[in-house]
């Protein structure tokens, strides 16, 4: 029978740490609304989606909190207005814009509520 060193047991348990509940790390992805969705009704409160107006989905975001994301300097506010599954925050095509996030692609970007 192969038994672990105590002392490797003890020193992975006290390297493990959970994070705590109040721990705001504020580093996520962002990408961008495809065209396609334009015109179609936002999850939250059935508003129609605008491509190039200012608004954001989350998945864990609640439905109409406002939070200021930053990217490179650059600070906006947006109103999460929908959900998503792909990332931390998908902004639409006119807040990506005013934030200077690539329309075609991804970026880190900071948010606080």
């Amino acid at each position: 029978m192969n038994i672990p060193n105590l002392a490797a047991v003890v020193l992975a348990a006290v390297a493990f740490q959970p994070i705590p509940a109040n721990a705001h790390h504020n580093h996520y992805i962002a990408t961008v609304y495809h065209p396609s969705f334009h015109g179609g009704p936002n999850y939250c409160d059935g508003s129609t989606y605008r491509h190039w107006g200012v608004s954001a989905a989350s998945s864990w975001i609640p439905c109409g909190a406002r939070v200021r994301v930053n990217h490179k300097g650059r600070v906006l506010t947006v109103r999460i207005a929908d959900r998503c599954a792909s990332c931390d925050i998908d902004l639409s095509a006119g807040a990506a814009y005013r934030l200077g996030v690539p329309l075609d692609g991804i970026a880190t970007v900071r948010i606080s509520y």
